[in-house]
């Protein structure tokens, strides 16, 4: 009863370092995770959601894009309204009005995709601040590996000289 407890709770924790090592797999191709963090942009992109956003051209964006751009304090995503020479005018779908500032070329990181992994970015963002969890976690699942790999070889050795 004990293995089957501590079994289930070892594949909860692969389960759990895989699916946050395999956010990131994106970024192999330039696909960056953003975490939304507000409304202004739904139903298109949920609170908690994980979008990816890759960087482009300032010329290649166009009239309802995502635009994602640095703020003060942290990244947003709103939607291209306006391209002007030095910037762009941008949106969020729930919002009623247009952006109060002008976002300048040189504030832009990207553009984001037209969907997001509902909920995932909360999971990523917990981890992301708690990234500890995860260093235990990984020391954890590979003392389980290696005791695994020791028991298994302990009882293969055994058949062996058994068969002698």
């Amino acid at each position: 009863m004990l293995i089957k407890i501590k079994n289930f709770i070892f594949s909860i924790l692969y389960i759990l370092v895989i699916i946050y090592l395999l956010i990131f797999v994106p970024s192999l191709w330039g696909q960056k995770p953003l975490v939304v963090i507000s409304g202004s942009m739904e139903p298109t992109l949920q609170v908690g959601g994980l979008l990816y956003y890759h960087e482009e051209e300032l010329d290649n964006f166009k009239k309802d894009d995502i635009l994602v751009y640095k703020a003060r304090n942290h990244i947003i995503s709103h939607r291209v309204v306006d391209k002007l020479d030095d910037g762009f005018i941008t949106k969020g779908d729930a919002n009623k009005s247009y952006d109060s500032d002008m976002i300048e070329n040189s504030r832009v990181l990207g553009k984001g995709t037209n969907w997001c992994i509902p909920y995932l970015g909360l999971y990523a963002d917990f981890i992301y601040t708690h990234k500890y969890l995860l260093f235990i976690s990984i020391a954890i699942l590979l003392v389980d590996l290696c005791y695994d790999y020791y028991i298994t070889h302990k009882k293969k050795e055994g058949t062996a000289y058994e068969k002698d």
